[in-house]
């Protein structure tokens, strides 16, 4: 999901560097070039997206200035899809945004936060790890962290502290 890729530290854009942000997007559909203004309001719009799906998964009531922010971002990009349909080809969807790139860019990203949190927002999920706090989508109810090596690491520790315990007993 973009708005989760979006805010993780390992995966999402490097927001100080707009060619690589504009790498980063074109690499998920998303076509603009970005100013200065328009990284500076990304990056506000990762921080309230990050702040709405932490307190999704931590069952806290979210603040409403990050719910304002990510509300006036999607309105600002007035979307319209648009047929193409090439002499000989299938007819294909996409979609124009009247405003400038970085409001098209703001309005996708934050669109995919309002469909994960209105819709699939259960899976929604906060890593255990010691150290590791990377929100991420669950497969399933039972999953605690937000990959293999976080889960080993964990698994470990705790091998070794009973491993620990048992030797001083």
């Amino acid at each position: 999901m973009l708005a989760v890729e979006f805010i993780d530290p390992q995966s999402g854009p490097d927001l100080g560097n707009g060619a690589a942000t504009a790498a980063w997007l074109r690499a998920r559909g998303i076509r603009g070039e970005l100013d200065l203004e328009d990284l500076t309001a990304l990056a506000r719009l990762g921080a309230a997206v990050e702040a709405l799906l932490r307190s999704r998964a931590g069952g806290e009531p979210p603040a409403d200035i990050a719910i304002e922010y990510v509300n006036a971002c999607s309105a600002g990009a007035a979307v319209a899809p648009q047929l193409n349909w090439p002499p000989n080809g299938r007819p294909r969807m996409w979609l124009s945004s009247g405003g400038g790139a970085g409001s098209h860019v703001l309005g996708t990203v934050a669109r995919s936060a309002i469909d994960l949190l209105a819709g699939d927002s259960d899976r929604l999920r906060v890593c255990e790890a010691h150290g590791c706090e990377r929100i991420f989508l669950s497969a399933s109810a039972r999953r605690r962290w937000c990959s293999d090596a976080c889960g080993n690491r964990v698994r470990v520790a705790r091998h070794a502290a009973r491993r620990r315990t048992s030797s001083t007993g």
